[in-house]
Parts: C-alpha cells; sequence; structure tokens
C-alpha cells in the first residue's frame, strides 16, 4: 500500500520533472540555435561573399570569358584572407576537390547535400562527420564566370567553406550539463519540499489516526492535538466536536439504561410484591382490590415506557406512520382537560382551557398528537404540584396560516442549562422526576411528522410555556352557542 508521503513526493517530482524537461528542452533548442545557427551564418555570409568576388574579378590577367575553374582557383587562393579559419574547398562540376586552403587536392569526391544543391545555383549548408569521426559543418555557394555588364552568368564551380564543430559542441554539452545540473538540484528540493509537504499534512492525520484508534478501543474521552488553523485543522475541530458528542450520547446512553432499568423495576416489583399479598390474602376483600389497582396503575405505567422505547425505535429508523385525518382541535383540547380535569383536583392544580372565537381544523393523527399533548400537559402536572395557587393553561389560538396549541404553566420552571437539551433523547437534566427521557424527544419528532414546531421557554422558578404550531387545514366558521354540547 502506498502511503500518502509517496504519492505527494511523487507528485512534487512528476511535475518537476516535466516541468524541467520542458524548460530545458526549449533551453537546449535556443543554445543550440544560437551557437549553431551563429556559425552556420557566419560560414554562410563569408561563402557568398567570397564567391561573389571571386565570380565577378577580373582583376587577375587569366581571368578570360572562358575561364575555368581550374585557372579561377589559382586566383581564389592568391585573393583569400589570410586569418580565415575555416577549411576553404574548391570543388570542380564532377565532385573533384580542385584545391583547399591547405595548398593539397584530393582524390576524394564530394556528394554531400551542400554540394549537390549549389550545383543548382543555391547556397546550402550541412553537417555530418569526417572519415575519422570528428562532426564539421560544410557550406557550399557556386562560383560563377560572369561577363562583366552583362546578366551572363555559367556555374563553373562549388566554393565550400568547412569548419569543425568540436569547440560548438563542446561548449552546448557544458550548457546541456549545467543545465541537467540544476534540474537534479530543482528535484531534489522538489522531493524535500514534498517531504515537508507530506509531513505537515501527515502528522495531523496520524494524530487523527491514534484517536480514532482510542475511540476505537471505548476511550470517548480522548481529543486530537490541532498543529493548523487549515482545512485539517477544521477536520480536528469537527472530530473532536464528534468525540465530545459521543461521549455526551455515550454518557446518555449510560444513565438511559439506568434509568430504564429502575424504571421497569420499581412496577414490576410493586406488581410482584401485590401479588404475593393477595396470594397470602385471598379472603380479604380489601387488600385483594386494592392490591389489584395498584397492579393496574404500575401496568399502565409499564404500558407509557414500553411505547415510548417502541415510538423512539420507531422514529430511529423512520418507520413511525402517520394516519391523518380531518378534525376540530378544539375537540382534542376538550379531550385533553377532561382527561387531567380529575387528576387537577386531587392536586389542587387550576385547569383551564382558553379557546378562540374561531375553531380550526387540522389534518393530523388523533392519536398522535393528543400522546404529544398528554406528554406535554403531564410534565406541566409533574412541575406544578405543590405550587401556591398552581395553574396551567391551554390556549389556542390562529396565526394566519398555522394554529398554535400553547401549554403555560407557573411551577418550578427549567434552569438555563437544561433549556437548551431538554428536548434531546434521554436526557433528564437534574430533575428526579421519574421518567426515560424520550417523551419531548418524541413529540418534537411527532409534531415535526405534521410539518410543525415544538417550543420551549421557560424561566426557572416562575413556570414553563410549551408552544405548539401545527399546518391550518382551514377554519371552522360556527356561531351555534350549542356546538361545545355536541363534544
Amino acid at each position: 500500500m502506498r502511503s500518502i508521503s509517496r504519492r505527494l513526493i511523487a507528485s512534487y517530482l512528476t511535475i518537476g520533472l516535466f516541468t524541467l524537461i520542458i524548460l530545458e528542452t526549449l533551453f537546449i533548442v535556443a543554445i543550440s540555435q544560437y551557437y549553431i545557427g551563429g556559425m552556420e551564418r557566419a560560414l554562410m555570409n563569408s561563402a557568398e561573399k567570397s564567391a561573389v568576388f571571386f565570380s565577378r574579378s577580373e582583376l587577375h590577367s587569366l581571368i578570360q570569358e572562358d575561364t575555368t575553374i581550374y585557372d579561377k582557383s589559382k586566383f581564389i587562393f592568391e585573393n583569400m584572407d589570410s586569418e580565415e579559419k575555416a577549411m576553404i574547398e574548391v570543388i570542380d562540376l564532377e565532385g573533384n576537390v580542385v584545391i583547399d586552403s591547405t595548398g593539397a587536392s584530393s582524390e576524394e569526391k564530394i556528394i554531400t547535400p551542400d554540394y549537390l544543391a549549389a550545383l543548382n545555383g543555391e547556397s546550402s549548408s550541412w553537417r555530418g562527420r569526417t572519415d575519422n569521426g570528428e562532426a564539421i559543418m560544410a557550406v557550399s555557394t557556386p562560383i560563377y564566370n560572369e561577363r562583366n555588364m552583362t546578366s551572363d552568368k555559367k556555374i563553373i564551380g562549388v566554393l565550400r567553406y568547412q569548419s569543425s564543430m568540436e569547440m560548438v559542441n563542446k561548449v552546448l554539452f557544458q550548457y546541456i550539463f549545467f543545465v541537467v545540473g540544476i534540474g537534479i538540484v530543482v528535484l531534489t528540493a522538489s522531493a524535500f519540499l514534498g517531504y515537508m509537504m507530506a509531513r505537515q499534512i501527515l502528522i495531523p492525520i496520524k494524530e487523527l489516526i491514534r484517536v480514532t484508534g482510542e475511540i476505537a478501543l471505548g476511550n470517548f474521552k480522548v481529543t486530537a492535538v490541532k498543529y493548523h488553523n487549515d482545512e485539517i485543522g477544521q477536520l480536528v475541530d469537527a472530530f473532536n466536536l464528534m468525540a465530545r458528542e459521543i461521549t455526551k450520547s455515550d454518557q446518555a446512553k449510560n444513565e438511559f439504561i439506568s434509568s430504564i432499568s429502575h424504571e421497569l423495576r420499581t412496577p414490576l416489583t410493586s406488581i410482584k410484591g401485590w401479588g404475593e399479598t393477595i396470594l397470602e390474602a385471598v379472603d380479604d376483600r380489601e387488600t385483594t382490590e386494592e392490591g389489584l389497582n395498584i397492579i393496574c396503575r404500575e401496568t399502565d405505567r409499564l404500558i407509557v415506557l414500553v411505547n415510548d422505547l417502541l415510538d423512539f425505535s420507531k422514529l430511529q429508523a423512520q418507520r413511525l406512520e402517520l394516519h391523518k385525518e380531518e378534525f376540530n382541535l378544539d375537540k382534542l383540547l376538550y379531550d385533553i382537560r377532561n382527561q387531567f380535569s380529575i387528576r387537577a383536583k386531587q392536586e389542587k392544580i387550576k385547569l383551564l382551557l382558553e379557546e378562540n372565537d374561531d375553531h380550526a381544523l387540522v389534518m393530523a393523527d388523533y392519536n398522535r398528537l393528543k400522546q404529544v399533548l398528554i406528554n406535554v400537559v403531564d410534565n406541566a402536572m409533574k412541575f406544578t404540584i405543590g405550587k401556591t395557587n398552581a395553574e396551567i393553561k391551554i390556549i389556542s389560538q390562529l396565526l394566519d396560516d398555522q394554529v398554535a396549541v400553547i401549554v403555560e404553566d407557573n411551577g418550578s420552571g427549567i434552569s438555563v442549562e437544561d433549556l437548551t437539551q431538554v428536548k434531546e433523547k434521554f436526557y433528564k437534566g437534574t430533575s428526579k422526576k421519574s421518567g426515560t427521557g424520550l417523551g419531548l424527544s418524541i413529540a418534537s419528532e411527532i409534531i415535526a411528522l405534521h410539518g410543525g414546531e415544538l417550543l420551549i421557554d421557560s424561566i426557572e422558578g416562575k413556570g414553563t410555556k410549551v408552544v405548539i404550531t401545527l399546518p391550518l387545514y382551514y377554519e371552522l366558521m360556527i356561531e351555534d352557542d350549542d356546538y361545545y354540547a355536541d363534544i
């Protein structure tokens, strides 16, 4: 498996090598054109000037109208620049070297492309090697036998300038060696930068790997060190936030298991105890009735707990189904008031229902909304019991295209710390009241499934207000004062 470090270094080297190849190729081509092209131009200028001069000159007595290349070659070398460094050859039309600047002739025929081009009246160059392997450049240009003041001209031979390229090639090799050396230095620097960059990236990643391993082993309190304030630093922040949330969830889970174990054990213990009591006092009718009543109440408690757990499981799996129907919200509020009226009277709590003159119809799941309102009113009663002048209000209001149900009490209220988390799963805060910590979480999600919202506002020591908003189906205009008699 290739590591990120190796991939980064390989990427830097690939980019650097590709860039260097392009730049160095362009440089070598340019420097070659400069030296080799310059050498070619110099030889071409010298050859053409000399050829023109020797073709048109009649200063020598030997030059006649029928002068041959053999006659003219003597004149050429007698008037040649003594400082000329290139070897100069005079070649006849058959490719024979008549004479060269060393004063010697050669039996070897010249058939190179530059010579052949000169026979066609063009000046041309050629690069190649001699028999002994020396690199040379040759430039050939035609020699004419011209008559003054006329345009008559006839090619009688070829003037060829030849120069060694060893010095030019040596200079070019030095440049190539120099740029290759620079390329190696640049590639080394690229590899080093790639290593440093990989190290800067890998250190925080390795830290995240370490912390992930710790979390996998169950150590949820571990946090990753933030090295840089960049994208990886943001990833570290997100990872640490995730670790904190996992810690909170794990703590909430443990507290929930402890709480639910207690919540289940208490009614089961009571049921078992009273069951045994009834068996022992089977003839005692009063004791039997009391025991059966307690068993029924504790069974109801167990049913509520189990239903909460089932609803929570369905919500988590997104399998909670709503059976929506059209109904008058006021009817539901009256049912809730009637259901809690006896208990409120027993606990000396004033339970009020305030409705407006318009009666809203909603398209919702009647039983699920009833479940939500029972949970909210039950909570209000739990935290209002024992309060002087205890009071709970159930209010309905129309808000444009929504209908709001408000449950307001003057009980003990919720602390600022608990208020921000009270709708979270398993959260019970500092409250010692019985329950799973799932009620408000389930209620909030049921309302959300209806397209509404559950909001909680509370002041510790003064009371709590829960606002439930639902989409309004439409308003039912009722003028009959006996409407509520049918409810």
